[in-house]
């Protein structure tokens, strides 16, 4: 009966947003059981990890050979191992569980911070999604889609514990209850990844500023007490670890990492710049056309053929910082607004609603800030000029952003009357740019589709490896290190792999122990793809080493065991 209770203030909305999770869910659930994205080494390597959790008892409290990462990932596909066996799609199965929970958490943050119907068209964008940003929701190879989650979690627990701050004596219990869970959110994201750190920095903030009093007792003792039991396994390996191998330590060394390499390839600020608009950007927020990276100034100069790709690229991301100054100004404007307000009538105090506008106000400047810091983060890192590509992944958690992007947009559409020319141009300029970006997530989302049939060959084609090793007894081999990994997991480790450089010398093994075991089999197998330089090493010491070696053709791959 309370449930039917309940049911009767859900809104109509509330339905159709659920109705959309459903379908957008159910779309997520086509691609991994047809096998994309495409697989890789990282992925590889947790999946290794949920097998030692699942059926060795392992319980790493990092991502193996990332001292920062936790592998929550894993964790939630090791029980899922051991009820359906293990595969790629059992591993990938949470990720949409982690998909949904950041929608439904967008939903009630975006009713909160704005609208019940704008929150639903957020709903439905983000739905929706460009291959580069699916790429990141259902690829398991670590932090992506559960920092998402978390982050908007973390935002909608912070608005709502500040909105409610009025009715601290009737909801006490409950309130204790919901710090403790915010708390323990927080802990297991920045387990996960201290990436989430401007987020949780930005809610923190918010809470200090409506929440202060609470924070000073109980309800601040039950969010330190969540944060340490969400965090245990990172706070223990920090106090138990030698200095050097500081979780903290390491990620600024990542931070920090290549700019050596920028050194060597005469990169500057420029290309940092260049390289978070042009491409980093806009790969993160659904809006890449993949131009390629020779195109882009400095590094280049677009040709006849690739400069409307670099405009709508550049579009993209300058795009984003213009809505997102204009978001900012509109936001600091009203708070302004609010505090002056505030003085001029410290006798007479403020109402509850003037209150609940002001921390709205300042919920929104929480996202826009968050989002924006998370930006400048990553331009100063070196990452931004050397690959960009690649690293676009650190601004994922830029899609929280979009629904205060919009809004501007959004509100100019709900205009009562329009009065003259210039509001007509507001209004079609307004709904041309959300028309814009709606397409642009529609046209990804059929583009993703569009990859499937590559994703399943590429996908049969390691099966087939896997299985032709085994029929030739090739069970301890050496391989890149994007190729080790795919195989091990994917042979259940009836297959170890160890890597090597391109001068076949010990490579970056993520799991320690591999090189050990592929070092003590006295008839190894050497495994790489076509047209490598690890391939063509081996064909030269082939033609010059003592030892036999038996040669195979495995899908084009070059195959060489030692007798």
């Amino acid at each position: 009966m309370k449930i039917l209770k309940r049911l009767k203030y859900i809104s109509h909305y509330e339905l159709w947003m659920f109705a959309v999770v459903a379908i957008a869910a159910v779309l997520r659930f086509v691609l991994i059981y047809s096998n994309w994205p495409i697989t890789d080494a990282d992925e590889g390597n947790m999946g290794v990890l949920a097998l030692h959790v699942a059926f060795q008892g392992d319980h790493p409290s990092f991502f193996y050979g990332g001292a920062y990462l936790g592998p929550l990932e894993g964790y939630a596909a090791a029980p899922l191992f051991r009820l359906f066996g293990t595969s790629l799609f059992a591993l990938r199965l949470p990720l949409v569980f982690f998909f949904i929970g950041f929608l439904i958490s967008m939903f009630y943050l975006v009713r909160l911070l704005y609208s019940e119907k704008f929150a639903l068209a957020t709903v439905i964008l983000l739905g929706l999604g460009s291959p580069d940003v699916l790429f990141l929701q259902l690829r398991a190879s670590g932090e992506y889609p559960e920092i998402e989650m978390f982050a908007a979690l973390i935002c909608l627990l912070a608005v709502w514990l500040a909105l409610s701050s009025h009715r601290i004596g009737q909801e006490r219990w409950k309130r204790l209850v919901i710090y403790g869970l915010l708390g323990l959110i927080v802990g297991l994201a920045l387990w996960v990844d201290l990436l989430i750190l401007p987020f949780v920095a930005a809610a923190g903030l918010l809470l200090w500023l409506f929440c202060r009093r609470e924070l000073l007792g109980l309800s601040g003792l039950s969010l330190l007490l969540g944060i340490i039991v969400g965090g245990f396994p990172q706070i223990y390996y920090n106090l138990t670890a030698p200095l050097l191998q500081n979780s903290l330590i390491i990620l600024m060394n990542i931070h920090h990492g290549g700019a050596q390499d920028m050194v060597v390839r005469h990169l500057t600020w420029v290309n940092q710049l260049t390289g978070t608009l042009f491409v980093a950007l806009p790969m993160a927020t659904g809006g890449s056309m993949h131009c390629p990276l020779s195109a882009i100034p400095p590094s280049g100069s677009p040709t006849p053929a690739t400069l409307p790709c670099v405009l709508l690229e550049g579009g993209w991301g300058a795009g984003y910082l213009i809505l997102w100054f204009v978001a900012v100004c509109l936001a600091v404007s009203a708070i302004w607004r609010y505090r002056r307000h505030l003085r001029a009538d410290m006798t007479q105090g403020i109402s509850i609603e003037e209150r609940q506008e002001a921390i709205r106000q300042y919920g929104r400047l929480m996202l826009l800030t968050s989002a924006g810091l998370t930006l400048v983060l990553y331009a100063v890192a070196p990452a931004s000029a050397t690959g960009p590509d690649t690293t676009f992944r650190y601004l994922t958690c830029l899609l929280l952003a979009i629904p205060a992007l919009l809004w501007p947009l959004w509100q100019n559409l709900n205009l009562q009357k329009i009065s003259n020319w210039r509001t007509k141009a507001g209004l079609l300029l307004s709904g041309g740019l959300l028309l814009l970006v709606t397409a642009t997530f529609v046209n990804g989302m059929v583009g993703t589709f569009m990859q499937i049939h590559t994703a399943q060959d590429v996908y049969q084609y390691e099966e087939t490896l896997v299985r032709d090793l085994q029929q030739v007894g090739a069970t301890r081999v050496y391989s890149d290190y994007a190729t080790c990994n795919v195989i091990t997991f994917l042979s259940q480790e009836k297959v170890i792999c160890s890597a090597v450089d391109e001068r076949l010398q010990p490579g970056y093994d993520r799991y320690v122990a591999y090189h050990s075991i592929v070092q003590a089999a006295p008839h190894p197998t050497y495994v790489f793809p076509p047209n490598t330089k690890q391939a063509e090493a081996l064909k030269q010491r082939v033609l010059l080493a003592s030892s036999h070696y038996r040669q195979y053709k495995i899908e084009a791959y070059v195959v060489y065991q030692v007798t």
